[in-house]
């Protein structure tokens, strides 16, 4: 692991206003996040952990504080800076039943960064079908919809589409915790195997802590809100 820091959050927190007041969903956590890494984010439901990881991609904008990525600052980019930006940190959804357009094929799904970013198409389906080789995804299958998949299967096809851009950065929030205990395994060595081919950096939001001690580098446990170990 190299123990630059590649994600770097200071006092980031979030607050929403209710009709009963305010809920402070996230106060005052600042974190690093070393490149190469994976660092899981534990808590128990409701703690904070999703927002959290949102908070960090600008997915949600913050009440108050910083976050930087790779030294930059991108709670201050403008709209079409963050855009991008964003080909350098990615999300991996909990359900890939939800997460995935049913309307596109697997293709289609891992190719559509590169379609956003203008990649030639020649390109796209050179990649597309790299990546799906090395995500376990038979070729055959690249032009199947998503109800004719596992939920292994759509898990990966969502990890194929994270990666193909190459991002820096992949939050994976609970990215096993729909799916059996035996593929919950093969998914785990498919990011660690990743990981080691791309070099990505995974912050790993989990509730399950034999997952967390399997994938994790270091650890970080949220309570209420707020950082607390």
């Amino acid at each position: 692991m190299n123990e630059q820091v590649l994600l770097r959050a200071e006092h980031i927190s979030r607050e929403f206003k209710t009709a009963g007041g305010t809920v402070h969903a996230v106060s005052d956590v600042s974190l690093d996040v070393y490149r190469g890494e994976t660092l899981s984010l534990v808590g128990e439901s409701g703690c904070g952990k999703s927002t959290l990881g949102r908070l960090l991609l600008r997915l949600i904008e913050p009440t108050g504080g910083r976050v930087e990525l790779d030294g930059r600052d991108i709670t201050a980019m403008s709209a079409r800076s963050l855009r991008q930006e964003r080909r350098n940190m990615q999300l991996v959804f909990q359900d890939p039943y939800t997460s995935l357009d049913p309307r596109m094929t697997a293709k289609k799904i891992i190719a559509e960064p590169l379609r956003a970013f203008g990649v030639p198409p020649q390109e796209q389906e050179e990649r597309v079908r790299a990546l799906a080789r090395q995500g376990g995804i038979p070729e055959e299958f690249l032009d199947r919809y998503p109800h004719q998949f596992s939920g292994g299967q759509l898990q990966r096809i969502g990890i194929a589409r994270a990666l193909i851009m190459h991002p820096k950065l992949i939050v994976c929030d609970e990215p096993v915790s729909a799916l059996d205990v035996s593929i919950q395994a093969q998914i785990l060595n498919l990011l660690h195997d990743l990981q080691a081919e791309f070099g990505v950096t995974y912050l790993f939001i989990s509730h399950d802590l034999s997952v967390v001690r399997y994938i994790s580098d270091r650890v970080a446990v949220m309570f209420l809100g707020k950082l607390c170990e």
